[in-house]
C-alpha cells in the first residue's frame, strides 16, 4: 500500500489523474466515500502477500533462500492476475495503454517487494 501511495500521489499523480479522467475537486469530494474500496484493496493485498509467502515457503529448497524463485513468483502473480485484469480494462472499458502501464507497473513493483520480503524473512 505504501508503494501504491507513493506511485499514485507523488511519482505519477498528474499522469494517472489524466488517464483516469479524475478532476482534483471531485477527488476531494469523494475522499470520504473511499474507505470501502480502500479496505477491500487492503484485504486483496494481504491475500496476495499470504499467497506469495506460502508458495515461496512451499517451493523453496529446504533451509535455503532462493531469490530467483521469489522474483519468479512476482512475475507469475503479475502475469496471471494483473496483466489479464488491466488488459480487459483497456479492451472493454476503453482505458488507455498508458493507464495499463501505470497500473501494471505499480502492481509488479509491489509484488516484487512482497517477494523480496518473503525471501528475506522466510527461512
Amino acid at each position: 500500500m505504501t508503494i501504491g501511495w507513493f506511485w499514485y500521489s507523488i511519482a505519477l499523480r498528474d499522469r494517472y489523474m489524466k488517464e483516469t479522467n479524475v478532476k482534483q475537486e471531485k477527488e476531494k469530494e469523494n475522499n470520504q466515500q473511499n474507505i470501502g474500496p480502500l479496505l477491500f484493496e487492503l484485504a486483496g493485498r494481504f491475500l496476495q502477500a499470504c499467497l506469495i509467502t506460502t508458495f515461496y515457503n512451499l517451493l523453496k529448497s529446504k533451509d535455503e533462500r532462493d531469490l530467483i524463485l521469489a522474483l519468479t513468483l512476482a512475475v507469475f502473480f503479475s502475469l496471471s492476475f494483473q496483466v489479464q485484469y488491466y488488459t480487459s480494462k483497456v479492451v472493454w472499458e476503453q482505458k488507455t495503454w498508458n493507464y495499463f502501464i501505470i497500473r501494471v507497473g505499480e502492481q509488479f513493483i509491489s509484488l516484487s517487494t512482497l517477494s523480496i520480503t518473503a525471501y528475506i524473512f522466510v527461512k
